[in-house]
């Protein structure tokens, strides 16, 4: 009899443990960080504000921030690092600006800033922001989430990509 509870036991965990990784593994999914259609290659961890997320909007890099700059955006208000960001200094800012509408931006355009890691982008750059993504940092109201190439359908553009004949 206690040879059958051992047994039982061992396999309730085991069930346990197997549905506990299926739940993760679906709320990843669940929250865009599965990798299924995407170009990994391309994709780098990039923080923006959180009222200037628009996933999978085209947008163009209008310029880079000087390191000053950046340093005191994500510094919080006054001074002082935030628990999440250690060293502000090794990000890198960008000015962004959203092209919305249909004449390639020319009808709407949000203008922002976004952040990364050792980050490395080119002026006219233009990439899209994939749809996952958490909050980084309740303090300076920052999101994270992956910086993926530009274009859609599975076709990529770059800057200067478009010529007329």
């Amino acid at each position: 009899m206690t040879e059958s509870d051992t047994q039982e036991h061992v396999e309730s965990e085991d069930r346990r443990s197997f549905m506990k990784k299926g739940a993760l593994a679906t709320g990843a999914l669940a929250l865009g960080l599965g990798s299924a259609g995407t170009a990994a290659a391309q994709n780098q961890n990039v923080l923006v504000y959180t009222y200037d997320y628009h996933p999978n909007v085209e947008f163009r890099v209008e310029n880079s921030l000087e390191k000053a700059t950046t340093v005191r955006l994500l510094q919080r208000p006054g001074g002082g690092n935030v628990p999440e960001i250690s060293q502000p200094d090794n990000y890198n800012g960008y000015i962004i600006r959203y092209l919305l509408g249909q004449n390639g931006g020319s009808d709407a355009q949000i203008t922002t800033f976004l952040f990364g890691d050792g980050l490395s982008l080119s002026q006219g750059d233009t990439r899209r922001l994939t749809g996952g993504a958490s909050v980084f940092s309740s303090t300076l109201n920052l999101l994270s989430t992956d910086l993926g190439g530009s274009g859609g359908g599975g076709t990529t553009t770059t800057s200067g990509g478009n010529s007329s004949s």
